[in-house]
């Protein structure tokens, strides 16, 4: 009799936290699929390498961490899709993250802060995606006419070298780490140096792992790379071949959703105290409905002076500014939370559901609703 179930293998180690959200993604697609069968290995790395050798089923999902695995997943006729960005994916099937998008989001952030010294932290030893995102984080702050300072760590005496680098360079500063882990090791260094973050440095990592970036002081700004999605595409993706789709040649690359602020980057460092306490007045009242001439009263000059500065050092008026702020609560909350559309709307000072429906497809090219179910944290 024919076989009508699919037996999948799962082989996901913990990368430092971020498996879990990658098994959620995969867990969500399975759930569409009642004839998947799931077979989950959890063992010794050189006994998982020995396993995706010689299992036999329809499909694996493994992360692919180390040569001997890449060769035992290049070698498989049956489909394999790994989801580590750790080794040349050029031969095995992979989801991955988009790193060079991510760079350029921790870009944006710091530069909607007004910042125009930056620097990227990352280890002399990093892997090829560090590199990646600090290549798209320097590509977008060059573009903005403003350069980068790289520091790389030794993995001997990190700590002390850290605080030597930090200490030296022009403030404020921005600073950008590949990796939540790196960007709380700048924060130590900012505290054991006198400091003052975000004040003085602002720091921004990425990977959003929440229990690490809430346990840092200050709290940690980061960008959220939607590992959860990262699975959920790899578990399609192995549904699709095994169904005779061509293996693609190239890695399919995950967005980041956005940037997760906390204290670490609650800050501007605009050289002008009306724009900031416009940007000010903004955010802190995005979950109401604000005009212009309420942005206005909160500073000292007129609407025609505001409107020339902020177009300077912004580069938006102070209307785009306004939906904008919308628009990012309004995600935040679809993507953290559980209210209803009109709930969500009603918290990020839209007056209907209907106009934020209307915005979303807009700028994103989807509704609010399928917003929420690929960037569910």
């Amino acid at each position: 009799m024919k076989r009508t179930f699919r037996h999948v293998g799962l082989m996901v180690e913990p990368l430092s936290g971020y498996g879990n959200k990658i098994l959620d993604g995969i867990s969500r697609y399975v759930q569409q699929k009642p004839n998947w069968r799931i077979a989950y290995f959890d063992r010794e790395r050189k006994e998982l390498a020995e396993l995706v050798e010689n299992w036999e089923g329809d499909g694996l999902i493994c992360t692919v961490v180390d040569p001997r695995f890449h060769d035992a997943a290049a070698g498989r006729t049956i489909p394999v899709v790994n989801v580590a960005g750790l080794l040349d994916e050029s031969e095995v099937v992979s989801v991955l993250s988009d790193d060079h998008q991510i760079g350029r989001m921790a870009a944006e952030h710091l530069l909607d802060r007004g910042f125009t010294n930056f620097a990227f932290v990352r280890r002399r030893d990093g892997t090829h995606y560090s590199t990646d995102r600090g290549q798209g984080f320097q590509k977008r702050i060059e573009e903005a006419g403003w350069k980068v300072t790289t520091i790389n760590l030794a993995a001997a005496h990190a700590d002390e070298e850290l605080i030597g680098k930090l200490s030296s360079l022009p403030r404020p500063l921005g600073v950008f780490s590949p990796l939540d882990r790196i960007a709380a090791m700048c924060l130590d260094a900012c505290w054991s140096a006198d400091i003052k973050v975000p004040e003085e440095i602002a720091v921004v990592g990425a990977g959003n792992h929440h229990q690490l970036c809430e346990l840092c002081s200050p709290t940690l700004s980061s960008v959220e790379v939607d590992m959860e999605r990262r699975g959920y595409e790899a578990a399609a993706l192995l549904d699709r071949i095994i169904e005779g789709e061509a293996r693609p040649t190239e890695p399919m690359r995950i967005p980041p959703a956005h940037v997760i602020e906390r204290r670490s980057t609650d800050v501007f460092a605009f050289n002008d105290a009306d724009v900031v306490a416009a940007l000010r007045f903004i955010r802190e009242h995005a979950d109401s409905t604000i005009k212009v001439r309420d942005v206005v009263a909160a500073t000292s000059i007129s609407r025609r002076s505001l409107e020339g500065r902020f177009n300077t050092l912004i580069g938006r008026t102070l209307h785009e500014e306004i939906w904008r702020a919308h628009f990012d609560l309004a995600m935040r909350l679809l993507s953290s939370s559980d209210l209803s559309l009109q709930e969500v709307a009603e918290r990020s000072g839209f007056r209907t559901a209907s106009a934020l429906v209307n915005l979303f497809r807009q700028r994103l090219g989807m509704t609010p609703k399928e917003f929420r179910v690929s960037n569910r944290r």
